[in-house]
């Protein structure tokens, strides 16, 4: 009788979890731009931490009018005690400043900052505290989108958080390379469009203000930028662009963990004589995620793919190249939680200059790194291809 009562019991609780999932799944979808968006603008790739940092800060002291900043992760540490500061000087100078982080990815964020980020007029709010409803839901998903909007008409996305490592200071992970962009012209207004529906997502506080206020009208820029908002959408444009591929795949991610479906795309591409790359960092900053994507490898290197690992300091760009010209630069890495479960952006570009600058950086990056061969991968300890096999179980949460 215990144990009937007992399955009866785990039934009923994988039920509510499942229903957890996918209301909560069903809710986000609400709050999320669902087609691509094409418009015009400018852009800028900043590939280095200082690069970004002092970029970024230089046009945060420019707002008159408002600041809209997101971020996966939000350390207070010496660059973040920086950004801090510099919020807390713009609310005090009467610019409207709003910050939202997400909950798991800046969990050390202490109270003490926030509420002093508040006291100085700074609005703060977290993406997907785990609460009720949905709770099983939020707890699992991240907000990994990072993005800046400055009055409406100035931006930047791309894989930079806000904290020392990302400025090579990790003695762990030493040099950190990454590939942010920085953005103006009429492509901000879908980035405004997203953070205003994540802002109320949040907090509940819908953003009121004039048309003007917060979409102000933009002069034409000369580069045509595709953003991507929904994971579904980025999934199903970096599948299309596999199987449509013609010369050549370059894959950057700190994280490659790709399904069955994307895995066999790539397999396909190399067997009608598409030359396949992938970029990935030689150490790693998470438990398990390395093993997850040697997993991955070991098929890819018997294809013929060319596996580079990143050993100058830490490689947590993303990037996907196809032919050579079109190129998606953005939040999500080349894994099952970014296609799957994290809320994210990407911009996709065919503009001949910036892919140029692009390639320019994978080349950089690929000159500091070392191939992996298939023989080095059968070599490999019993240990670690225990860890492997431990790793591909756990591989849609990591």
């Amino acid at each position: 009788m215990m144990v009937v009562i007992g399955l009866f019991i785990l039934l009923l609780l994988s039920f509510f979890i499942w229903l957890d999932f996918h209301l909560g799944r069903k809710n986000v979808q609400r709050h999320e731009i669902k087609t691509p968006s094409s418009c015009s603008g400018n852009a800028l790739l900043l590939t280095t931490g200082t690069q970004f940092f002092d970029t970024l800060f230089e046009d945060i002291e420019k707002a008159r009018h408002h600041l809209h900043i997101q971020f996966y992760i939000y350390h207070e540490d010496c660059i973040g005690k920086e950004m801090s500061s510099l919020l807390k000087k713009k609310a005090k100078e009467g610019v409207q400043v709003r910050l939202l982080v997400d909950y798991m990815g800046s969990f050390f964020l202490k109270k003490k900052a926030i509420k002093e980020l508040k006291k100085a007029g700074v609005q703060f709010a977290y993406s997907f505290s785990p609460e009720f409803p949905y709770f099983f839901y939020k707890l699992n998903r991240r907000n990994h989108r990072k993005v800046t909007i400055i009055d409406g008409h100035t931006g930047f996305m791309g894989g930079f958080n806000v904290g020392d490592e990302y400025l090579g200071r990790d003695p762990k992970l030493g040099y950190w390379r990454d590939y942010h962009m920085q953005l103006s012209g009429p492509v901000i207004h879908t980035f405004q469009q997203q953070f205003l529906m994540d802002w109320e997502a949040a907090c509940g506080e819908k953003i009121s203000g004039s048309e003007n206020e917060y979409f102000p009208e933009q002069q034409e820029g000369p580069i045509k930028i595709t953003t991507l908002f929904s994971a579904r959408d980025i999934y199903s444009f970096c599948l299309q662009q596999i199987n449509q591929a013609k010369t050549s795949i370059t894959i950057g991610s700190p994280y490659f963990i790709p399904d069955r479906t994307l895995q066999n795309a790539l397999l396909h591409a190399i067997k009608r004589g598409v030359e396949v790359t992938l970029l990935v960092p030689m150490k790693s900053d998470h438990l398990l995620v390395k093993e997850a994507s040697y997993f991955y490898f070991k098929d890819l290197l018997k294809a013929g793919c060319r596996v580079e690992e990143y050993y100058e300091g830490f490689f947590h760009a993303k990037v996907f190249l196809v032919d050579d010209k079109i190129c998606d630069i953005g939040t999500a890495n080349f894994d099952q939680r970014s296609f799957f479960t994290n809320s994210e952006v990407n911009c996709i570009f065919e503009d001949e200059h910036l892919i140029q600058e692009a390639q320019k950086a994978i080349k950089e990056d690929l000159d500091r790194s070392e191939t992996l061969t298939l023989t080095v991968w059968e070599r490999m300890s019993y240990w670690k291809k225990t860890k492997i096999l431990v790793a591909k179980v756990f591989s849609p949460f990591l």
